[in-house]
């Protein structure tokens, strides 16, 4: 009922504008320099790249359209510096870069494609960059030990990446546990206490929200006869036949002991009262089997339909009145008026 936000997404967004103000700013001022030593098209080609590295502070809501774009820049520039040697040779250099840029914009798998091709691209630059008279590297060992460190990078970024990937997993997973322990009652499996009152904050429990609050019947003869086992197993009975009279919008929770609370939303008045007829129906046509034991078991239930000037508690304090006077004339009912008008069960 409460909505989540995908943290993960909205870290990609700030890391992408992070690696794009870094090249822009880098690219921009590289191109200064680059036209100033007199590489006049590699200073152009950074001047694009500016533009390519600024393009998400412009356009909204493509970033991951932009982040191959730039990832792809990055690239295009990487094999023009192989082919030119950049700015005095150390063009080459600018390659290391790739391999964190890559996997983050990319992934695992995509981005180790990626870098494979990119290194089979680069390596085939390297070996004829002399023999078409582009640049002549000073020996055979420079694009050797370049393309060596670039290959163990890109191997480190890739077991990096895995692992990274495998704990995030791993801890989003346990992130949900909690998340569902903090808001579930671990016996019945409803929402507890907590996350229903946290839930009631929601406006569409407002005004024409029907609260029914529940309490067992006979609960405590129940738990001196045939023991607190099976009084647990009472209410995890109880709790499944909610579960299925109410659906995904109610709030269906255990509020505490042998007391339940069901709150319909607004707009649901008619069905709220159904609800508790279901409920007594339900347990009239079951009956609760715990090994030798077998007998039925009974609700009675205070129903409340929130006006615009009532409380939350106002509306749990006028719902646990009728549930007393639901208990004072005979159990097994619900009373829904201050009249004592009830929804005898079915």
């Amino acid at each position: 009922m409460i909505d989540t936000v995908n943290a993960s997404q909205q870290d990609k967004a700030r890391f992408l504008r992070v690696f794009a103000f870094i090249g822009a700013v880098t690219s921009f001022f590289m191109s200064i320099t680059s036209y100033l030593d007199g590489y006049t098209l590699l200073s152009a080609m950074l001047v694009v790249a500016v533009g390519v590295f600024a393009s998400p502070f412009i356009i909204k809501n493509r970033d991951h359209t932009i982040a191959i774009l730039m990832l792809y820049t990055l690239y295009a520039i990487m094999c023009f510096l192989i082919v030119s040697g950049g700015n005095h040779g150390t063009g080459p250099l600018w390659l290391f870069i790739a391999s964190p840029v890559t996997f983050f914009i990319r992934g695992l798998k995509r981005g180790a494609i990626d870098l494979i091709v990119l290194a089979c691209v680069i390596s085939t630059l390297f070996y004829y960059t002399d023999k078409l008279g582009y640049y002549s590297y000073p020996s055979h060992y420079f694009p050797t030990r370049v393309m060596l460190c670039f290959s163990i990078l890109c191997i480190l970024g890739a077991f990096y990446e895995y692992y990274r990937n495998k704990y995030s997993r791993e801890l989003i997973a346990q992130l949900k546990i909690n998340k569902k322990l903090a808001r579930t009652d671990a016996m019945t499996g409803l929402s507890n206490r907590r996350y229903a009152t946290e839930c009631m904050q929601s406006r569409c429990f407002a005004e024409g929200a029907v609260f029914l609050l529940i309490d067992v019947d006979n609960f405590k003869q129940v738990n001196d006869t045939y023991g607190h086992q099976v009084g647990d197993e009472v209410l995890i009975f109880i709790a499944n036949i909610f579960k299925k009279v109410c659906t995904d919008e109610d709030i269906n929770s255990r509020w505490g002991g042998e007391e339940f609370l069901i709150v319909t939303p607004k707009g649901h008045e008619l069905r709220a009262r159904n609800v508790a007829d279901e409920i007594h129906t339900q347990l009239a046509n079951n009956t609760f089997k715990s090994g030798k034991h077998s007998f039925n078991v009974s609700l009675s239930i205070g129903l409340y339909q929130r006006t615009l000037v009532d409380s939350i508690d106002q509306c749990l304090n006028i719902a646990d009145k009728r549930l007393y006077k639901a208990k004072s004339q005979g159990k097994n009912q619900t009373v829904a008026e201050p009249d004592l008008a009830k929804h005898e069960p079915a």
